[in-house]
């Protein structure tokens, strides 16, 4: 009786130990993560500020493009803030000897990096969310978002006695505004480099092309047409001319990072060579970088052992040196598979079962000491 009321004992100090540890992670997950988000969300945030600013975007517009951009970034930063999350915890417990005291009281290593495991499952779970579901989405209503906004706030975003360039490969300048359009209106149309356009209208009237699309149309009136080819300049007379300008900011096509993995399937059922190997290399990206959670669950905990008592933020480090091989690693066999030199499945796994391999074995290592 005695035995079991002890062992209970010891079963239940064991729980209170992983649940305090599993908090901390918590907190340090939850502190990580917006941080990171934040750094990789700088770069596109400028780029698209400058762009929606200068159609005079509010401020709202602004703020829910950066909450779609969440998930797309989460992808990247999930795994991270977990790798660090553990290594921050698992460090201080080493540099504070609480691991030494834990292994003094009959816990093993294994026992001890138990909560990290958990969280590890968390985040693959959590990762796996994202990529086939919030991930796809929220890529698509950033790109639906701008499109929209330009569409829509574009017409009024060129100012009379400025050289307007917010259409790409065009420039457009206009001698006056009034409230039925634009007056003296210069477009230097060079989408066609070979056949430059300068087209000169008394009046322009802007509106968006259609409802879905992101695409300008100018209804111009009583101007010329000048065609240059080569030596050659052609000149041509309207009354009423209408002019599309596309505002598209990506290539025209499929977006893969907007399909869901079962839409990557069918589509790569359907392909053949180069497209097909960059559909199936985005497929397998959706599955290993939830999984990579799984790897740094085994290596985390170990590495946080080496990061040594003096430097708490040593492990810090560690992580991101970690986090930038594995990434580096993927970027060259996946150039690989581009190249024709890798088949596909191992150019999106190959990174994946190297680290894992390594986790697993640094992990062992440092459990049997």
């Amino acid at each position: 009786m005695k035995k079991g009321a002890s062992q209970a004992k010891a079963e239940n100090s064991v729980k209170i130990v992983h649940k305090s540890i599993l908090k901390d992670l918590a907190l340090a997950l939850l502190i990580s993560l917006p941080l990171l988000n934040f750094i990789l969300m700088m770069e596109k945030v400028m780029k698209f500020s400058r762009l929606l600013s200068s159609v005079g975007a509010s401020a709202g517009e602004l703020f829910r493009l950066i909450l779609y951009m969440q998930p797309e970034l989460m992808l990247l930063t999930l795994p991270m803030s977990f790798l660090l999350s553990v290594l921050y915890v698992y460090g201080r417990m080493n540099a504070d000897s609480e691991l030494v005291v834990l292994k003094a009281s009959g816990m093993s290593f294994r026992q001890a990096a138990f909560p990290a495991f958990i969280m590890g499952v968390v985040c693959m779970l959590l990762g796996f969310f994202v990529s086939f579901h919030l991930g796809p989405a929220g890529r698509r209503d950033v790109r639906l978002s701008v499109s929209d906004t330009l569409r829509t706030r574009a017409p009024y975003a060129i100012e009379p006695g400025v050289f307007n360039t917010l259409i790409n490969h065009t420039v457009i300048y206009a001698m006056n505004r009034r409230e039925d359009g634009l007056y003296g209106v210069f477009i230097y149309d060079r989408r066609n480099p070979k056949r430059p356009l300068v087209i000169y209208a008394k009046q322009a009237v802007i509106k968006p092309a259609d409802e879905g699309g992101s695409a300008l149309l100018f209804s111009l009136k009583d101007g010329l047409i000048h065609i240059v080819k080569g030596a050659r300049l052609t000149e041509i007379f309207f009354g009423d001319y209408q002019l599309v300008l596309p505002l598209a900011l990506e290539k025209p096509g499929v977006r893969l990072e907007e399909l869901t993995p079962g839409g990557l399937l069918a589509l790569a059922a359907r392909q053949t060579g180069e497209p097909k190997t960059e559909t199936m290399l985005e497929f397998y990206r959706r599955l290993t970088f939830p999984l990579f959670s799984l790897a740094i669950m085994f290596l985390a905990p170990a590495l946080s052992l080496y990061a040594g008592k003096k430097a708490r933020l040593g492990g810090l480090a560690l992580g991101t040196m970690v986090f930038s091989v594995y990434y580096i690693m993927l970027i060259n066999f996946e150039k690989l598979s581009e190249s024709g030199r890798l088949p596909a499945f191992w150019g999106g796994w190959m990174a994946f079962f190297i680290i894992f391999a390594a986790s697993v074995y640094v992990f062992w290592k440092v459990n049997r000491r």
